[in-house]
């Protein structure tokens, strides 16, 4: 890893430590009726996934682990996976909390540790994407993670937001990014903008089309692509009414398979 790399994860990982306490506490992730039972998983994710009894399922920048629990709830044998040190150990407070199973690592998912291998299925859900420098290592972590045969399935928020709503998926206000961008200053949090904590991020804007390059080029083989003018949360869905991009997709999904 370059220092330059290097030296961005430090500056976001510090970045989502901060953010973490305020997510615990919000009503956007809504950690109490988790607590009671409910379920964090979109339809999509479910339906694309499929029955996940007994799947060895690696969840990919999992923040403080409420979807990796869900998963772990419907059978998966799950492990959770990020690089923010407060939210892993968050996650795995939860876990034992709520006495729902769940593995959770420390790592980035542009390198993971060569142990994370022999999954199933990989998941990586909704305002991933822009965190990731490098894609071609994200997706070589990827093909390295899952067994011959293994699945992986991307849903995410897509990147077209970012000319609808400049800043809103990375900054950048324009649909292809650049690979050098310069940090940003943030104050609050998305689940709460007057949160009393400010931090430097720095964030990628990454095309469709180059997220299923860097799949392919790993060696994995795409299964489906799907845009869907639909979105699990509702972010976006103020600022598009009457706009040119009202009918635009909020979201699209991947599945890929490493090859047996």
């Amino acid at each position: 890893m370059t220092a330059l790399r290097a030296g961005r994860r430090q500056v976001n990982e510090h970045a989502w430590d901060l953010r973490t306490g305020v997510h615990l506490r919000s009503s956007f992730y809504d950690v109490p009726s988790v607590r009671a039972g409910r379920c964090t998983l979109g339809e999509r994710e479910l339906s694309l996934a499929g029955d996940v009894t007994g799947v060895r399922l690696l969840h990919l920048q999992c923040h403080f682990g409420l979807d990796t629990l869900s998963w772990a709830r419907r059978g998966a044998l799950a492990t959770g996976v990020d690089f923010s040190q407060t939210g892993v150990a968050e996650a795995r407070a939860l876990s034992a909390e709520l006495d729902v199973p769940a593995v959770f690592h420390r790592a980035d998912v542009q390198d993971l540790p060569a142990g994370l291998t022999g999954f199933d299925l990989a998941v990586a859900s909704y305002g991933v994407m822009c965190w990731l420098d490098d894609l071609s290592a994200w997706a070589s972590s990827v093909h390295g993670a899952l067994r011959p045969g293994g699945r992986f399935l991307l849903v995410e928020f897509h990147p077209l937001l970012e000319l609808a709503l400049p800043g809103s998926v990375s900054g950048h206000g324009s649909y292809f990014g650049v690979p050098d961008p310069p940090p940003t200053t943030t104050s609050g949090t998305y689940t709460d903008r007057d949160a009393p904590i400010s931090y430097e991020e720095y964030r990628w804007q990454h095309p469709v089309g180059d997220v299923v390059n860097a799949l392919v080029g790993a060696g994995l083989e795409l299964t489906s692509l799907g845009e869907h003018p639909d979105s699990p949360v509702p972010l976006f869905d103020q600022g598009l009414e009457g706009s040119p991009f009202a009918l635009a997709p909020r979201t699209y999904s991947i599945t890929a398979r490493r090859k047996p």
